[in-house]
């Protein structure tokens, strides 16, 4: 009897030792499927979609995880998968195992789809049409996949299998929402390119920033079918004024800004960082101005040229040639050197436009350097759409490419009012400090203005020409973006602000300030957020280089670009 309970003690002891060595080896291959995952986010990117001996990075994602799955299953495990609390641990765990490999084998499959799609010619216009059409449906594929891809139960999980299934079902929501705008705006800008399409190009130059964008200073028609890209003759807009009353101004862009006339003056459009208000305004004032109407206005900076140069390489702008190592500071600056006349000089930023788009037209780009472009272009507000069909204007708010707010957003901004090309020279920093309690939320949000403009800049660029301003002397409208339901609101302690209200579905606070050149300006705005927890989403103020934010902690977090959108949550 003794020998008999010694000889089944040593099997049960066996069996724990085997047990536990597949459950260790299991661990294992997760956490190695966990780096192969980071590593693949890091290294998947349209230049290694598109280059020939590219390595595939989710084949280590799939057969890590193809080998957990294998180590669960194994009938060792067997007796575990019965008991109540450790069997529903394990069947957890197998349903991670078994979806982290339907993740990959999609990602897989989307990456070789991608990879055709990009590497397709598109010298023509139908060819460039069916490229993008591709790309479309290798997106719209795999959205369609991963919508069928179950965690299994999340009931009664122990915390480590829930936090791990908490961490897959964050990475794959996050996964899904990029693949399904991906998909949305790949179809929407195929309907875009096959057209036909009649648009008005809006020029913004960042040396002088209105709110989210550029100010405007060049305009003209694209004309858009069978993926051929017509422009017509730029238009100066200083050169295109409106009559009084032409176009009538009402709602929040009336109530807030009408006393700057965005609706006679081009170059004071973009109050108002809702791109789609901008936008429809700019229509109706081009159908006044020229009798031409519209179907949509594609808006485009200084940084998404250079993002475009990036793809067609350089291009020759009258006896310029334009670079992507150039144009910034072509643009920002050299173009203002030695100007004397301001009626006279011409902005060389649709010029330069028009050569771009020429190349792009005649087939010279790289179609996998602009896809790895893109993203950050739009994500910084440096390319936006809007489109009078409210198919193509759905579709672009959810491809993130229309510069509209949400309800959640914060976004600081200056708007130039010193009649001068400084913003290149002015850097612009925010701290963010929250304090919950009580219900509410206070947020303590310190904007930090440095004025770095160098001594000798010509009066062009340094400005000069309000009275009372000195040249190389910063002024503007410190500009913050709120949610609609912020309350209590002040700038430096006190409830008066120059322009205060609603915003569409947010609000905005802006106060008047001037930075004298060597100086650092700080300005302090308090509001309340209802709940003790919320979170906020930046948006891109679109400045060259980007603004930046702080989340204060009880240590201060590393300065982030507004470009990378940070979502700050409490």
């Amino acid at each position: 009897m003794r020998t008999a309970v010694r000889i089944a003690g040593g099997v049960v002891v066996a069996w724990l030792i085997a047990a536990g060595v597949f459950l260790v080896a299991t661990y294992l291959h997760v956490k190695d499927g966990e780096a192969a995952v980071q590593a693949a986010q890091k290294g998947i990117k349209a230049s290694t979609l598109t280059a020939p001996h590219a390595p595939d990075l989710l084949a280590p994602v799939r057969s890590e995880f193809a080998a957990a799955h294998g180590d669960l299953g194994s009938p060792l495990l067997a007796p575990l998968d019965a008991l109540p609390v450790l069997g529903r641990q394990l069947r957890a765990v197998k349903a991670l195992t078994v979806a982290a490999q339907q993740v990959a084998v999609i990602g897989e499959g989307a990456e070789q789809r991608a990879r055709v799609a990009l590497r397709q010619p598109h010298q023509t216009g139908p060819q460039r049409v069916a490229a993008i059409k591709a790309l479309a449906d290798a997106a719209s594929t795999a959205d369609s996949q991963l919508g069928g891809v179950s965690l299994g139960s999340d009931r009664a999980l122990v915390s480590f299998v829930a936090s791990k299934r908490n961490q897959f079902a964050t990475r794959l929501a996050k996964l899904q929402s990029g693949i399904h705008r991906a998909a949305v705006a790949g179809e929407a800008a195929a309907t875009l390119f096959a057209g036909p399409s009649h648009l008005l190009l809006l020029a913004g130059n960042n040396a002088e920033m209105r709110d989210g964008s550029g100010m405007f200073l060049a305009a003209a028609e694209v004309d858009l079918a069978d993926g051929q890209v017509t422009l017509g003759s730029i238009s100066d807009t200083r050169s295109i004024p409106l009559a009084a009353g032409a176009v009538p101004l009402t709602g929040d862009l009336a109530a807030r800004w009408g006393f700057l006339a965005p609706n006679e003056e081009w170059r004071n459009l973009a109050l108002n960082p809702d791109f789609d208000m901008t936008a429809a305004l700019a229509a109706r004032m081009w159908q006044a101005t020229t009798g031409h109407a519209v179907d949509g206005v594609l808006a485009i900076d200084i940084a998404g040229l250079k993002a475009l140069l990036e793809a067609t390489g350089p291009v020759q702008a009258g006896s310029q040639t334009v670079s992507p190592d150039n144009v910034t500071q072509l643009l920002l600056h050299d173009q203002y050197v030695g100007v004397t006349d301001q009626q006279a000089r011409q902005d060389q930023l649709g010029v330069i436009a028009r050569s771009v788009l020429d190349a792009v037209q005649n087939g010279g780009y790289d179609s996998s350097a602009l896809a790895q472009q893109l993203p950050g272009v739009v994500s910084g507000r440096h390319l936006m759409l809007w489109s009078a069909r409210p198919d193509l204007e759905a579709a672009w708010r959810t491809a993130g490419t229309a510069g509209v707010m949400r309800a959640d957003t914060l976004m600081v901004t200056l708007l130039n009012r010193g009649v001068n090309k400084l913003d290149q020279f002015v850097r612009l920093a925010s701290d963010l400090e929250i304090r919950s309690g009580g219900g509410s939320s206070a947020l303590t949000l310190t904007v930090h203005i440095t004025n770095a403009t160098p001594p000798g800049e010509p009066a062009y660029i340094a400005g000069g020409f309000v009275p009372g301003l000195p040249a190389s002397s910063y002024y503007g409208y410190v500009a913050v973006t709120l949610p609609f339901v912020a309350s209590g609101i002040q700038v430096d302690g006190q409830r008066v602000a120059n322009v205060a209200g609603p915003e569409g579905i947010n609000q905005v606070v802006a106060t008047l300030r001037t930075v004298a050149p060597g100086q650092t300006l700080t300005v302090v705005f308090t509001f309340t957020l209802p709940g003790v927890h919320g979170h906020l989403q930046v948006e891109s103020a679109a400045r060259i280089p980007p603004a930046t934010y702080r989340l204060l902690r009880p240590t201060p977090s590393a300065p982030i670009p507004d470009d990378h959108r940070p979502r700050f949550a409490w």
